[in-house]
């Protein structure tokens, strides 16, 4: 499943490019909408992607302002870039250094637009996104502390990922039964055993046992 940014100050246009579109591609959730620079930059500092709907005359700036700081910035991982503009000259020639894979016009007919999205979705490697997700997590973690010496802490991760893969945050009302349990029948172990894993993990931050951290888990290797 694709995750996806939509950067557009036309929240009408938002609205019929859904509806007559993007929402007739499985692949594609479309988690946030931003309408200007400063906000989707800020939404963007705070989520990952791995797809941007990006409008380029915005009301605070250029669109481009955006790819240019995510292409610059050690903290945001860089999703690909549909552009869907009326305004397609201001696409620099060497477009493709800035993760852009297509560029759609906004007044096209929505059929041609609809091919052209799918045809666009078509070509991102879903297999390099998992990676992608899992190498921010595994830095994220690493951030915060995590010890990746304690078994617990890969348990974090594969939780984290397995609810991505299903993409479904309500899979969370109920962690125990929904992601745990799944996780213990993979490696063979009892609920318990992941629970207190996952505890001892964590616990180690509180201890500030921050000497044992492996900044190179296991799971990369």
């Amino acid at each position: 499943m694709i995750k996806a940014l939509i950067v557009e100050d036309n929240l009408v246009f938002v609205k019929s490019i859904l509806n007559t579109t993007i929402n007739r591609i499985n692949n594609i959730h479309i988690t946030h909408i931003a309408t200007n620079v400063k906000e989707a930059l800020k939404i963007l500092n705070d989520n990952c992607f791995d797809l941007i709907f990006l409008d380029l005359k915005l009301p605070d700036g250029n669109g481009l302002d955006i790819i240019r700081k995510i292409k610059y910035s050690s903290n945001i991982k860089q999703p690909d870039v549909i552009v869907l503009s009326a305004y397609k000259d201001l696409i620099p020639y060497n477009f493709e250094d800035y993760h852009i894979i297509s560029i759609i016009g906004k007044l096209e007919k929505d059929e041609i637009i609809y091919e052209k999205l799918l045809q666009s979705v078509n070509q991102i490697d879903f297999s390099n996104l998992e990676n992608n997700i899992k190498e921010l997590v595994v830095s994220r973690l690493t951030k915060i502390g995590y010890n990746w010496k304690y078994q617990g802490t890969l348990y974090i991760l594969e939780s984290i990922m397995y609810i991505y893969q299903h993409n479904n945050i309500d899979l969370l009302d109920n962690i125990e039964q929904n992601v745990y349990k799944p996780i213990s029948c993979i490696h063979k172990k009892s609920l318990n055993n992941i629970k207190t894993s996952i505890i001892k993990s964590t616990n180690a931050i509180k201890n500030n046992d921050i000497n044992l951290i492996d900044i190179t888990p296991k799971c990369l290797q």
